[in-house]
């Protein structure tokens, strides 16, 4: 089984939004630490090694603080509101032979056939949930999309997993579908609002409207 790489950290003495935008500008990333029996730590790591372990899809870390090693399983991530910038990351102490429930992303591989019909893929589940040991974590999902014809979709059901993963999810959920072009659609949508009657400026009330308009004009 290879290692774990390994994530440095220190501890946080200060905390708050000052305290954490100061880190930040600092090149670092504030960040907490708890589970298999300790209480929640507050930590800060570097952010250039965190974006490099996220980038490399590493699920599992060993947390160095001093000489202090523990495995943990990188539990949450936020990012600013441009979805670029990481400003806290959760890291959940596991056993490594002990089974955990967590959640894996899905990558999508080739170009469908339908797509030379204009059809659009869309990407319905971007994570599926799968429970197994920690060495066993799967990096990612990968579909195969390039036989999918338009209509087509592939779901939980049909994807095979690694020896030793589970799948938590609904095995009738559709992960990626191939829908017909986006044209096609907003056309019938069109065709469909045109068949409605539009409602005819100065058209006489129906029956009993005309008595309720009477009475709030009275009322007036």
């Amino acid at each position: 089984m290879p290692d774990n790489p390994v994530m440095e950290a220190r501890k946080r003495e200060e905390t708050g939004s000052r305290a954490a935008r100061r880190l930040r500008n600092s090149g670092l990333v504030p960040a907490v630490i708890y589970g298999g029996g300790i209480e929640t730590e507050c930590l800060a790591v570097d952010a250039e090694a965190l974006r490099h372990l996220i980038e490399e899809r590493a699920r599992i870390v060993d947390v160095k603080m001093g000489s202090q090693k523990r495995s943990a399983v990188i539990k949450d991530l936020q990012y600013d509101h441009l979805d670029s910038d990481i400003q806290h990351v959760d890291f959940e102490i596991v056993k490594m032979d002990e089974v955990l429930e967590i959640e894996v992303p899905v990558e999508t591989h080739g170009t469908p056939k339908g797509a030379k019909n204009g059809g659009v893929l869309e990407v319905v589940l971007k994570q599926i949930t799968v429970e197994c040991k920690p060495a066993d974590i799967p990096k990612e999902i990968r579909l195969e999309v390039a036989e999918l014809e338009i209509g087509d979709t592939i779901t939980v059901g049909e994807v095979e997993m690694p020896p030793g993963v589970r799948v938590l999810d609904d095995p009738g959920v559709s992960i990626v579908a191939l829908h017909p072009p986006r044209e096609e659609e907003e056309l019938e949508e069109v065709e469909e609002e045109e068949m409605l009657e539009p409602e005819l400026i100065g058209a006489e009330p129906a029956e009993g409207e005309e008595e309720a308009v009477e009475k709030e004009e009275e009322e007036a």
